[in-house]
């Protein structure tokens, strides 16, 4: 027998918290209106693990369980997983769905909904990377994930790319579609923000907080003319973010938005 485990869980951390939670033996999620239906065998429910992933979030642990009837969750959930267009040239697609003639595919290996690009945030940035045309240019993809970004940098002619992820899980689905894509110029590491170099470009689509924690650090690892590409918050939030930018003199170039969340390109002068 299964269990349906229901947890309310903020938007923003729903595919963070997703990835956790699969990490810990989960085998299938479901995501509506802010509540995520996870599935385990009964044997199998740890609520001390479930609890350490809710608590290291604020994510109040008063879930729900209930017994339900077997099921095939890997099979449900990919029958109802579609392909991501990210424009008439880019598809984001998993490993069982069918091969495009797509000039830009990107090949990934979801771990259930997680990175997948679903994500307005992940759209919004790998739709601008097609405005900055990286080519020729040092990338670094900060908060990686699966690696969609990095990948996407590589088959737009990006010279080479650090992606960085603090998570072995991160690393892991990075390496495993960089593979997927038969990317070469993409180094992949488990990191903190101590991260080295100079860069044309930088990608964080992380969250609010951390993007302002870091930004001074971006700015620094910034060439000359360099873009800072910045997501992972709600339009409400730009405001903090164009504060900052007066700040450290960098110049704002574009601010785009779906779905109430926010992208913004950011040129250090």
């Amino acid at each position: 027998m299964y269990s349906e485990i229901t947890i309310n869980c903020p938007e923003n951390l729903i595919e963070i918290v997703q990835s956790e939670l699969i990490n810990i033996g989960i085998e299938g999620i479901w995501e509506e209106n802010n509540t995520l239906k996870c599935y385990i065998r009964n044997k199998e429910i740890k609520n001390e693990e479930i609890d350490f992933v809710l608590s290291k979030y604020n994510i109040n642990t008063n879930y729900q369980i209930k017994s339900v009837e077997n099921k095939n969750w890997n099979a449900e959930w990919e029958s109802s997983y579609n392909s991501v267009k990210i424009n008439d040239d880019c598809i984001i697609r998993a490993t069982f769905h069918t091969p495009t003639n797509t000039k830009y595919e990107i090949v990934i290996t979801p771990k259930m909904s997680f990175g997948t690009g679903h994500h307005s945030t992940t759209y919004l940035m790998a739709q601008s990377l097609f405005e900055i045309k990286p080519e020729n240019m040092d990338v670094m993809d900060m908060g990686c994930g699966t690696g969609i970004l990095a990948i996407l940098s590589e088959k737009l002619g990006a010279r080479k790319i650090t992606a960085i992820d603090n998570e072995d899980w991160a690393v892991e689905n990075s390496l495993e579609n960089i593979k997927n894509n038969n990317c070469k110029r993409i180094s992949v590491f488990k990191r903190e923000s101590n991260f080295e170099g100079k860069f044309d470009l930088i990608l964080s689509n992380i969250t609010k907080n951390i993007n302002l924690q870091l930004i001074e650090k971006y700015h620094e690892a910034l060439k000359s003319g360099g873009i800072m590409l910045l997501s992972g918050f709600y339009i409400s939030d730009v405001i903090d973010f164009e504060k900052k930018s007066n700040e450290l003199k960098l110049e704002i170039l574009n601010t785009k938005s779906k779905d109430n969340w926010a992208c913004i390109y950011l040129k250090k002068c």
